[in-house]
C-alpha cells in the first residue's frame, strides 16, 4: 500500500500529528474529514506504521457493527489532542479534560499490551494481548499521543506559518527554521503572495 495513493498528510514529521492532520482543512466552514470509517482508521493506523501489514488485515474482517463506533472515538481523541495543541500554540493553559481524556485512552491502551518472550533484537517486546480486538487501531493512535507529548521536545513543535492552515509538525529542520506544513503548498502560495504585492508596489 502505498503512501502517494492516500488522502493523508504526512507532513507531521510524527504519527501522532499526522493523525491530528487527517482532518484537513480545519479552519473552513467544511473540513475534509479522512476518518470517515473504521476502514479508514486502520487504513491510517497502517500506513502511519502504528499496526502491521497484516495486523491490519486482520482488523479489516472485524468491521461491523462495534466499528463505527470505535471511528467516533478516535475522532473525538484527535480533536482533544488537537485541542491541547493549540493551547500550546497559544501558549495558554492546556484544558484537564483534554488531557484527562488523553490519559484514559492511553490507560485503556496499555491494558491490552503484553511483554513478550526475548526477540532476536531485543531482549523483550510489547504485543497487542489476544484475540485482537477492534479498538487495536484506536489504542495504537493513544500510545502515538502519548510518545509525543512525553518524548518530542515541544520547542520543535509548530503550526504551518499560513493563517488558513492548521497543520502541525515536528520542525526537524536545521536551525528551526521550518515554517509551512509543505513547501508545494501553503509555501508556495505565500511566495505568490509576496510577489504579487511586490508587483504591484513596483
Amino acid at each position: 500500500m502505498s503512501k502517494r495513493a492516500d488522502p493523508f498528510e504526512w507532513g507531521g514529521g510524527h504519527p501522532a500529528l499526522d493523525f491530528v492532520n487527517t482532518l484537513d482543512e480545519r479552519p473552513f466552514d467544511r473540513p475534509i474529514e479522512n476518518l470517515a470509517t473504521y476502514r479508514d482508521l486502520v487504513r491510517f493506523a497502517q500506513l502511519a506504521g502504528l499496526v502491521e501489514p497484516g495486523l491490519a488485515r486482520t482488523l479489516r474482517t472485524l468491521a461491523g457493527l462495534a466499528s463505527p463506533r470505535v471511528a467516533r472515538r478516535a475522532r473525538k481523541l484527535r480533536e482533544h489532542f488537537f485541542d491541547v495543541l493549540v493551547a500550546v500554540h497559544k501558549h495558554e493553559p492546556v484544558s484537564r479534560s483534554d488531557l484527562d481524556a488523553i490519559a484514559s485512552a492511553v490507560r485503556a491502551a496499555r491494558a491490552v499490551r503484553v511483554l513478550m518472550a526475548p526477540s532476536s533484537r531485543s531482549l523483550a517486546l510489547y504485543r497487542w494481548s489476544r484475540p485482537v480486538t477492534v479498538e487495536i487501531p484506536l489504542h495504537a493512535c493513544a500510545l502515538a499521543i502519548e510518545n509525543l507529548l512525553i518524548d518530542v521536545d515541544r520547542r520543535r513543535l509548530k503550526k504551518c506559518g499560513a493563517s488558513d492552515c492548521d497543520v502541525y509538525f515536528v520542525d526537524l529542520s536545521k536551525g528551526h527554521r521550518r515554517r509551512w506544513c509543505s513547501m508545494n503548498n501553503c509555501g508556495n502560495r505565500a511566495k505568490q503572495r509576496r510577489w504579487r504585492s511586490a508587483s504591484r508596489e513596483a
